[in-house]
């Protein structure tokens, strides 16, 4: 599929920049975290070029249901780097989001709406809801549907 938007560009915030990238259809903004000189990063730049086909094409609604775009991105992030690097690659990517899954469950436990696929975020602090939820537990929906009726 050609790439919608022309262009693709990754623009180094300062160190005061709080997440890992952030999307946009034509340049992602990177924390200078991702610069390690040992590509132990590229699964980031991987996961915000993906959000070009699944978060700035296809969305959400509502934040509620955020997972949609997350959780649809790590799948396909995960296809990408099953792609280039092998299934033993994204088998060894899923296996380390499973404990932040784990411990996102763990630190939610006092407000089981943040555990959920679709959150109840009333009265919750929307950065809160910022977990491994929507992402890892989207992942592992669409994994499972995966496994169901094929690829």
């Amino acid at each position: 599929m050609p790439y919608a938007w022309g262009e693709y560009n990754m623009l180094i915030l300062p160190p005061a920049f709080p997440f890992g990238g952030m999307e946009n259809p034509m340049l992602t903004f990177v924390s200078p975290t991702m610069i390690t000189g040992d590509k132990s990063q590229v699964h980031t730049a991987i996961h915000e070029v993906a959000h070009s086909w699944t978060g700035n094409l296809v969305t959400c609604k509502t934040w509620e249901d955020f997972w949609l775009n997350e959780g649809l991105t790590v799948f396909i992030q995960r296809k990408i780097t099953e792609k280039i690097y092998g299934k033993e690659s994204s088998n060894v990517e899923s296996l380390v989001e499973s404990f932040n899954l784990a411990t996102s469950l763990s630190n939610s436990a006092a407000n089981p709406g943040l555990t959920k696929l679709h959150q109840e975020l009333e009265g919750t602090n929307p950065d809160a809801a910022k977990n491994a939820v929507p992402y890892e537990k989207g992942f592992l929906l669409l994994h499972h549907l995966e496994k169901l009726v094929g690829e």
